[in-house]
């Protein structure tokens, strides 16, 4: 199944979520749920949900080749430490 990002354009909260392609709209079809602060009566932003590009995953794996190095050459290494380097941070929420 494949993961979607996902960011309040009010408050700034980006979280990922798992679903189905068919089913990838439907965190933008309801309001922002992140607690603004941590007090009483736990006030929600309520902003709009908009999805954002998010990068894709892959494996590399070849142990199972016979005559091939058990690590990745050095060009890949160096390549997804620079992905890494890159790459946007987000927090994965759960909504029940």
């Amino acid at each position: 199944m494949p993961t979607y990002d996902y960011r309040c354009e009010k408050c700034g909260n980006e979280f990922e979520e798992f679903l189905p392609m068919a089913k990838r709209a439907e965190p933008t079809e309801v309001p922002c749920k992140k607690q603004l602060h941590q007090t009483s009566p736990f006030p929600i932003c309520g902003g709009k949900i908009t999805q954002v590009p998010g990068l894709t995953s892959f494996a590399y794996d070849n142990i199972a080749s016979p005559g091939h190095p058990k690590k990745p050459p050095g060009w890949m290494t160096d390549k997804l430490k620079e992905i890494k380097k890159k790459q946007v941070k987000s927090t994965m929420s759960w909504h029940h």
